[in-house]
């Protein structure tokens, strides 16, 4: 199983930019603790998340 992990991590990865942009925000650890601290309480203010979004340059269509 290491084996497989660091054949996987070697391999590049093929994005596109909406795929990149996630896998940057995935890594960041801002990102990380801003989203769990939004995210902690379920029951938050619909607009903080909102707030949290924009910081990061996120928009959900529809």
């Amino acid at each position: 199983m290491a084996v497989e992990k660091r054949a996987e991590s070697k391999r590049a990865l093929r994005l596109d930019f909406p795929g990149y942009a996630q896998e940057f925000l995935r890594r960041s650890p801002d990102y990380r603790r801003d989203y769990s601290s939004v995210m902690s309480d379920r029951e938050d203010d619909p607009a903080s998340q909102e707030g949290m979004a924009r910081r990061w340059g996120l928009c959900f269509p529809g």
